[in-house]
Order: C-alpha cells, then sequence, then structure tokens
C-alpha cells in the first residue's frame, strides 16, 4: 500500500454570525382605567413649538414643512392600539349578535371623516348580512367644539327605507349631530336607527336623541371632556392616522369660544 501525502488544505477561518437584524416596533402605554391617565408620551423627538394665536392652518403648515412626527402635540394616551382593538371587537360582538336576528341586511352608515378606521374595523368584525355607505356632516370646521349647526353636506346613496340603520359615529358629545342623522334617516324611511360610536362624552351632551324602532345605543369608550384625536379623529385634518387616542396639547390649537 502506498499512502500519498495530504494537499495542504489550509483552514478556512470561522466567521461567527453576526445578530439578526433588528425590527423593533414602537409599543404603546399600557392600558389604563378610563379615568386615569399614563405619564406623557415616552417618545418623543421632535416638538412642534406654535405661537399660542396659530390658526389652524398655520398649525398644518407647520406639522407638514418642518418634518415633526406625527405625534408631535399628543400630551398623554388614553387609550393604547391594544385597547382599541380589544374594544372594537366587544362592541363588534354585540352589534353581530343584533344584526343577525333580522329579516333584511342592516345598512351600516359612516359619519364621514372621523369614523372610517372605527368603522372599517368594526364590519370586519361582523359575521352578518349588511350594506355599508356613508354621509357626511359638517358642524366643526377647524375648530375644537361643535358649531351646534350640523348639515348635511354628501347625502346617502344606498336606499335605507324599510330598513335598520347603524350609524356610526367616532365620537358623540353634544348629541346635535347625531340627532340630526336620526331625523334626516327617519325621514327617508329607515325602519330603525341605531348608533354606534367609538366615543361616547357624556359631560358635553346638549341635545337629547331618540333612537327610531328598536334601534340600540353601542359605545366603545365613555371619553373625559378633553379634545381628543387619534384612530381617526382629527384636528385640522391631522392626527387621523395615529392608531391610539390621545389628548391634544392645549397650545397646538386656537380655542375659539365664540361658539
Amino acid at each position: 500500500m502506498v499512502l500519498l501525502p495530504m494537499p495542504n488544505l489550509g483552514l478556512l477561518p470561522f466567521l461567527p454570525a453576526g445578530p439578526a437584524p433588528s425590527h423593533s416596533r414602537n409599543t404603546s402605554s399600557p392600558s389604563l382605567p378610563a379615568n386615569k391617565f399614563p405619564a406623557p408620551l415616552a417618545r418623543r423627538r421632535r416638538t412642534l413649538t406654535l405661537a399660542l394665536p396659530a390658526a389652524a392652518a398655520e398649525a398644518q403648515t407647520a406639522m407638514v414643512s418642518g418634518g415633526a412626527d406625527a405625534d408631535a402635540g399628543i400630551d398623554r394616551v388614553l387609550w393604547t392600539e391594544a385597547d382599541v382593538a380589544a374594544r372594537v371587537t366587544e362592541v363588534a360582538a354585540e352589534l353581530c349578535a343584533d344584526l343577525r336576528g333580522l329579516r333584511e341586511p342592516a345598512v351600516v352608515v359612516g359619519v364621514a371623516t372621523g369614523a372610517f378606521l372605527f368603522l372599517a374595523d368594526l364590519v370586519r368584525r361582523v359575521d352578518a348580512p349588511l350594506a355599508v355607505d356613508f354621509v357626511r356632516v359638517e358642524s366643526y370646521g377647524d375648530g375644537t367644539e361643535s358649531s351646534g349647526r350640523p348639515r348635511i353636506t354628501s347625502d346617502l346613496k344606498v336606499d335605507v327605507a324599510g330598513k335598520h340603520v347603524v350609524v356610526v359615529e367616532d365620537i358623540v358629545d353634544t348629541g346635535n349631530t347625531v340627532s340630526c342623522l336620526i331625523a334626516h334617516l327617519e325621514k327617508k324611511g329607515a325602519s330603525s336607527i341605531s348608533v354606534c360610536t367609538f366615543l361616547d362624552k357624556p359631560a358635553r351632551r346638549s341635545a337629547n336623541f331618540q333612537l327610531v324602532g328598536d334601534g340600540k345605543f353601542y359605545r366603545g369608550f365613555e371619553c373625559p371632556d378633553y379634545f381628543v384625536v387619534g384612530y381617526g379623529m382629527d384636528y385640522a385634518e391631522l392626527y387621523r392616522n395615529l392608531p391610539y387616542v390621545g389628548v391634544l396639547k392645549a397650545e397646538m390649537y386656537k380655542k375659539d369660544t365664540s361658539n
């Protein structure tokens, strides 16, 4: 037997695998009771500073041109993204149980623009036949308080005559908008009318509205008397895209007391 010398292959250096790339996500504040507030937001990068008398249009321009964070100007979080998702699921389950017993599909009417996120999340969790439409009612403009004189600026396309209608709102405070809508839908022949609102602010109620037929009142959270934004709700068309609900700092808006 002849032994041949092995070629010198050398040693390949051992390269330890580096750490996997991090895909961290910002997390919201822990869930809190409705009557308590957490500490101010931990995530603070750049703070938008506006002069107190600045108009809403100036605030919008400053935020867009200044590259500020979407949550600049938020004082504290009332309900986190997880809180919102959990509560919407509960409300949807209650609504679904009621709609399944109807002979005809209900018509879910979202009040644009504030209710668009709540409505989308809500109807995706309702396993019952339904139609969806939107109506636009204006009563705030760029201010922080309802004028008390809501007007319908874009009406429904779906026929609601003889049907059960569920009005989906982002927030019910004075009750003027809901009262206006109920009267409007009643004239269109709706057989029964329910109201499903993400937030209910009874401290601001000035108009008593009556549901129609077998209508019910559904609500996500009872909201304290603060100006809140996020999850579809805005100030000067900003903050709608926030996944949580937060209190807006007073210096971010000019409070119009003329209404």
